[in-house]
């Protein structure tokens, strides 16, 4: 890790959400499904191994630079689409609807190859499959989720200031929608929330310091992702901005990983260090949660009409084509082989009775559970 002059000794906490479980194997992988299923998060150690850190860091900084300028010939087209659809309109700043089919918009993994091979590293992907689905994909990829420090001093207040939310789809504010430009809106999962962990967020920190309290490790409440309330839910009673009981801070060494259920109740943290906090955010997420709906704002729309060009893709290793597939340019994507066993175990092995059509089983030892307004 660099060594960069002037750091406060705060940014140097020894504790970390990954602290205690054991490393190593099956129990590892146990132990970061547990931690999702009773608190709501995990945070694996070293993804990214800690000389690698500094690399791929800079990879990412290279490549939102270039991802801006593409933004920009981007949002030029759209603003030619918006003029050919309505030429009497005024372009402003917020009135550059998503592009229409077949126009998409470059996704941030095509300028960050560097970083984008950590994305399958055993570990995250193991876990990623296990509480969602062998057949996940990436739906999130946004390489420009960094802390920046804080440039003058903070008030007692404002240190204490929240911005609970969940993520999509569980953001019932799904980025902002209003009277005017109500196509901004994403949609969100309905109140009551279903008990199903339906998309794991991560945030891939990349230093160049271990995250901390200090300098903005993200503020999460263990367990309200089982809490059938929302931060945001008009009904609910919930200040989003003020702190809530049992509330605490990330912490985690350089190059690791925070998962969360896109449930968990969280809040970014002001960042009272004197350097930026590199920070990538993507979404894993099971075959058949839709990402058509999800938003973005990176060059004014709200849409996840995205691509990966074919030479990009072709470039990606096998493992990492499968988590983008259902955005590469000109490829199908298709069920992952581990759906098409179990699909064929449960039509031929496990119920070999329907491959004898004219012979029928015994279900009297079925007992079906009491079906009342309680269950």
């Amino acid at each position: 890790m660099s060594q960069l002059p002037s750091l406060d000794d705060r940014l140097r906490l020894p504790y970390s959400l990954g602290t205690g479980i054991p490393k190593g194997g099956e129990a590892e992988i146990e132990g970061y499904v547990e931690s999702l299923r009773v608190q709501g998060f995990c945070v694996i150690e070293r993804v990214i191994p800690e000389g690698d850190v500094d690399a791929v860091r800079e990879s990412v900084h290279e490549g939102r630079e270039r991802l801006q300028t593409d933004r920009q010939e981007e949002r030029d087209k759209r603003i030619e689409l918006e003029r050919q659809r309505n030429p009497d309109v005024e372009i402003g700043a917020g009135s550059v609807r998503p592009p229409p089919a077949p126009h998409a918009e470059l996704s941030d993994i095509a300028r960050n190859e560097t970083f984008a091979e950590y994305l399958v590293e055993p570990r995250v992907l193991r876990v990623a499959r296990t509480m969602l689905d062998p057949h996940v994909r990436v739906q999130q990829t946004e390489v420009n989720k960094s802390s920046r420090a804080a440039t003058e001093a903070l008030s007692e207040a404002q240190l204490r200031r929240r911005g609970w939310h969940s993520d999509w789809p569980h953001d019932l504010t799904a980025y902002g929608p209003n009277p005017e430009e109500p196509w901004k809106h994403c949609g969100a999962i309905a109140q009551p929330f279903p008990d199903v962990c339906m998309a794991l967020s991560t945030v891939w920190y990349l230093g160049p310091e271990d995250v901390t309290p200090y300098n903005g490790g993200t503020w999460v409440v263990p367990g309200s992702h089982k809490d059938a309330r929302n931060p945001r839910g008009p009904d609910d009673g919930i200040d989003e901005r003020a702190p809530i009981p049992g509330e605490f801070q990330v912490s985690a060494p350089a190059g690791s990983v925070f998962m969360q259920d896109t449930r968990i109740w969280h809040s970014g943290a002001t960042n009272q260090s004197q350097h930026e906090r590199t920070a990538v955010v993507c979404r894993y997420a099971p075959w058949w949660l839709s990402g058509n709906e999800f938003g973005n704002l990176h060059s004014g729309g709200h849409t996840l009409r995205m691509y990966v060009p074919q030479e990009v893709y072709a470039r990606f290793s096998p493992e990492l084509q499968l988590l983008y597939r259902h955005l590469a340019e000109g490829v199908e994507d298709v069920l992952q082989p581990e759906n098409q066993h179990k699909a064929r175990r449960a039509r031929f092995v496990d119920q070999p009775e329907l491959r004898e059509p004219d012979r029928f089983g015994d279900n009297s030892h079925i007992v079906i559970g009491p079906m009342d307004g309680d269950q």
